[in-house]
């Protein structure tokens, strides 16, 4: 068995480390800081991609937050006042998980329909920040629905023996000592959110244009990627830098939510 493991982990690091380095010798020879902050020209074949990278931004940071709020209350249902309703708390968790494994341009198709054409926010990245919060909010549920179980009933029961009330306990103690798997829940989703393609070439569309607020249309780094690489003759080696770019932006979030994450573990 544990052969095994370390095989399994080596097969999996021995791809990460192909896929990394076939990245970065593609990609390497067009990345620079003109490269990463300029303005594209020619849909992406020439120029940079500095509002792709705005766009990319504000749609994970948008859907992040809008997620945010839903996910929590969803995790505290399940694991504050469905704990003694198992039937209702399961029911709870399997749609979390069903929605965990839809389709994304199923989900897309879904988003364009309701916020793009009922809601009259076509192609914008509002449209696709919201579209991709339905995606993002069932993870982070789960995620922070396993956090909040993993603190021990007792610590509750003590709490509640002393007279504190259920919400400051959950406030002061169960968060607290819940808290690197919530930064945990919060890392899947932005990685998740920073990788999705379907739901936002559907949602907040393909444009390369420097968005002025979060009505106008706005590719991602990994929508621009797929653009350059399918859509554009000649847009490979551009696909390459603008999937580098989107590696390296994506370790340095995932490297500050980890730092944050340590820092929040108890001593």
């Amino acid at each position: 068995m544990r052969a095994a493991s370390f095989g399994a982990a080596f097969v999996v690091l021995a791809f990460f480390a192909l896929l990394v380095a076939d990245v970065v010798m593609r990609g390497a020879a067009e990345l620079s800081p003109t490269y990463l902050f300029s303005a594209a020209e020619e849909g992406g074949r020439a120029g940079g991609i500095g509002p792709v990278l705005v766009s990319t931004l504000l749609v994970v940071l948008l859907a992040t937050l809008f997620a945010l709020p839903v996910a929590a209350g969803g995790a505290l249902l399940c694991s504050e006042l469905l704990v003694h309703r198992q039937a209702w708390k399961s029911l709870v968790r399997r749609s979390f998980e069903i929605l965990v494994s839809a389709p994304s341009v199923a989900i897309g198709l879904i988003g364009w329909s309701l916020f793009g054409q009922l809601f009259g926010l076509g192609f914008s990245i509002l449209s696709g920040a919201a579209t991709l919060a339905f995606m993002l909010a069932p993870l982070m549920a789960l995620a922070f629905l396993a956090g909040l179980e993993a603190v021990p009933q007792a610590l509750r029961a003590q709490s509640l023996a002393l007279g504190v009330s259920r919400w400051r306990t959950l406030l002061n103690l169960v968060i607290p000592a819940a808290r690197p798997a919530l930064v945990a829940g919060v890392m899947l989703a932005v990685g998740r959110a920073m990788a999705e393609t379907a739901v936002l070439v559907l949602t907040s569309g393909i444009s390369t244009r420097m968005p002025q607020d979060v009505f106008d249309p706005g590719a991602t780094l990994a929508v621009h990627v797929y653009h350059l690489a399918h859509n554009l003759p000649g847009g490979e080696p551009r696909a390459y830098a603008a999937a580098l770019a989107l590696l390296l932006v994506s370790a340095l979030v995932q490297l500050g939510l980890a730092r944050l994450r340590v820092q929040e573990q108890p001593a």
